[in-house]
C-alpha cells in the first residue's frame, strides 16, 4: 500500500511550555488544524501513553473519523507520538518541541498509508497533506504569537 512520510517544522516566538500547553489541549485542535472538525479526549487524566482521542476530520472532501492513541510521550510533553487505532487508513505522527532562542521550534512527522481510499492519487494526497501541515503550523504560530 502507498505510504507517505511527511515532515514540517516552524519556529514560534513563545516559550516552549506555552506552546506545549496549547497543543496538548485537544479543544484547541479545530482552531489551528484546518481539517479537524471535532476532537474529543476519551481517556481521563493528563495526556500520557495509552490516552485515546476521537477525531472527526475533513480530508479531500470526505469526513473521516479516527481514534488516536498516544504511543510515546516524555514527561514534560516535549516529545510524543500517536497512531490511529480506528479509521479509514493507518497513520502515525510525532511531534517535538524544542527551545529555540526565546521561542520554540515545533517539528512534526506524519506517516500515512492511503491504502484503498486514495491509492491511485497517493502522490497528490501526500502533497495536499504536506501543504495542510504547513498551513496548520502557520495557524498555530499566528494564534500563539498574537495571543488569540
Amino acid at each position: 500500500m502507498p505510504l507517505s512520510k511527511l515532515e514540517a517544522s516552524i519556529e514560534i516566538n513563545c516559550p516552549v511550555a506555552e506552546v506545549i500547553a496549547f497543543v496538548d489541549d485537544n479543544n484547541n485542535d479545530p482552531m489551528w488544524q484546518t481539517s479537524v472538525l471535532e476532537s474529543e479526549k476519551k481517556s481521563d487524566g493528563a495526556a500520557s501513553v495509552g490516552t485515546i482521542y476521537h477525531v472527526k476530520e475533513k480530508f479531500l472532501g470526505r469526513v473521516i473519523e479516527q481514534d488516536w492513541e498516544v504511543i510515546a510521550r516524555n514527561e514534560d510533553g516535549s516529545s510524543w507520538a500517536a497512531k490511529s487505532k480506528a479509521g479509514p487508513f493507518p497513520m502515525e505522527t510525532t511531534m517535538t518541541f524544542e527551545i529555540c532562542g526565546e521561542g520554540t521550534r515545533v517539528n512534526r512527522t506524519l506517516s500515512i498509508d492511503v491504502g484503498r481510499f486514495f491509492k491511485a492519487a497517493s502522490p497528490v494526497v501526500g502533497h495536499i497533506a504536506k501543504r495542510e501541515m504547513e498551513t496548520d503550523f502557520a495557524n498555530l504560530k499566528e494564534l500563539l504569537e498574537t495571543g488569540a
